[in-house]
This record gives structure tokens, sequence and C-alpha cells, in this order.
């Protein structure tokens, strides 16, 4: 099995797409489509079950047991299964005994200075001691003072991970920053409730933080969607 220390800059000086699963997916799919053999497709949660697109990288930041994606994983013998394993309820003995032979990359997101935090879902049983989280191996990579936080979306781990992987230009495509709009594709109902809105400060602050970080090291970050909210702190163009 794989932490992040182990992929860093195996794609070095590559270009990224990011594909988060908003509806200005459809600003880039066909390019990307066109493209593929050229990029490293960096994507999130159901982009299997939405999309023909499989991505070198699966990322998963939320509480989803991986035994539910293994078979998914299977089908995609190309992708890299990147799992939030610090906030999945599934034993590690487990995860280590079904995942070892497969393409498996755990990683914390949220113990900070090797740290228990105590308010896991699972009680913190998958906290590995003396494990970076994602913030952290960004941070020691880049040379940044600033770290981003544990993250309100997936998207800034997606983006973190395109910089640990050595990727020289990285483009960001169906990062909304705005559930009303609903997901690519008409996948699942736009959430019409505002619950998320009191999260996009802290969304544009990770990802304010995650540029700095990249610029540091001569990383350009460019954003697809002129209507996204990231066009008010990324470089921001059409495709």
């Amino acid at each position: 099995m794989k932490n992040l220390k182990d992929i860093i800059n195996l794609e070095k000086d590559k270009t990224s797409f990011v594909c988060g699963l908003g509806p200005s997916l459809s600003d880039t799919i066909g390019h990307i489509i066109k493209e593929r053999k050229n990029i490293v497709l960096v994507s999130c949660n159901d982009i299997d079950l939405i999309s023909d697109l499989q991505p070198n990288y699966w990322v998963w930041a939320n509480t989803q047991q991986v035994g539910s994606l293994i078979d998914r994983l299977k089908r995609m013998p190309n992708t890299s299964l990147v799992h939030a394993d610090s906030v999945d309820s599934t034993p590690r003995w487990w995860i280590e005994k079904n995942l070892g032979n497969l393409n498996y990359v755990g990683y914390d997101q949220r113990h900070f200075n090797n740290k228990t935090c105590y308010s896991c879902s699972n009680g913190c049983q998958n906290f590995i001691s003396d494990r970076l989280t994602i913030q952290e191996e960004l941070q020691k990579f880049t040379g940044n003072v600033e770290k981003y936080s544990e993250g309100d979306t997936v998207a800034v781990h997606m983006l973190a991970l395109s910089i640990l992987l050595g990727c020289k230009k990285i483009y960001v495509s169906g990062v909304d920053l705005d559930y009303k709009k609903g997901y690519f594709g008409s996948y699942m109902t736009p959430i019409s409730a505002t619950e998320f809105d009191s999260t996009i400060p802290n969304m544009l602050n990770d990802f304010r933080i995650i540029n700095d970080s990249a610029k540091k090291i001569g990383v350009e970050i460019i954003n697809t969607s002129v209507e996204s909210r990231l066009s008010e702190i990324l470089k921001t163009e059409k495709i």
C-alpha cells in the first residue's frame, strides 16, 4: 500500500486537469477527451458513473467506506484510488488485507502535527503515527508558510495532489462552488438550500493558499470556468 510520499513527483512536469463534478465540466470535457493521452486526469467521487472518463487519480475525501469502491476501481485498471482513510470507518487491517495489491493510496487530511483529533466518526482508528497530512506534505513540498484547512470540498485535495505529483500546469474544471447550479449532466438534484454558503469563504481561502504554494515552485494553476467563484482568486481562461 502507498502513501502520498510514495507518489511525489510521479507525474513530474506534466499537465493535469483537476475535474470536479459541477456543470462547468461540460465546458472542457470535449477537450479532455481529445487530449486524454497527454494529460494527467485527477477527479473524484462519481466521475466514473456520470461520464466515460477514467481518471489517473480518483480522489475521495469523505467517510465513504473503501470496500464499496473496490469493484469500481477494478473496472479502471489505470486508475489509482487516493482515499482519505483517516475518516473511513473501515478497520485498517481490512484495508491493508484487501487493497494491498490494488492501485491504492491512503492519505490523512485532518490529523495535523501528528495528533489525533478525537472527533473522527471512526474514533481516529485509522490514525498513522508520523504520517504527514496532505496539507503538511504540500507545505513541505513547496516551502509555503501557510497550509490549507481540513477542506470543505474534495477539490482542494485534488489540487494539492496534482502539485505533489509534480505537474507543472494545472487546469481546474467543474469546480463551480455553487451547489445550487447542480452537477454535470444533471447528476443529482441541485441543492436549493444555502447550507454550503457559509463554507465558501473558507474554500476560497484554501484555494488561495494552494495557489500561493504552487507559485513558490513555479506551478501554474488555471481555472477554466469564468462563472466559478474561483475566478476571484485564480487565473481564469476558457479552453
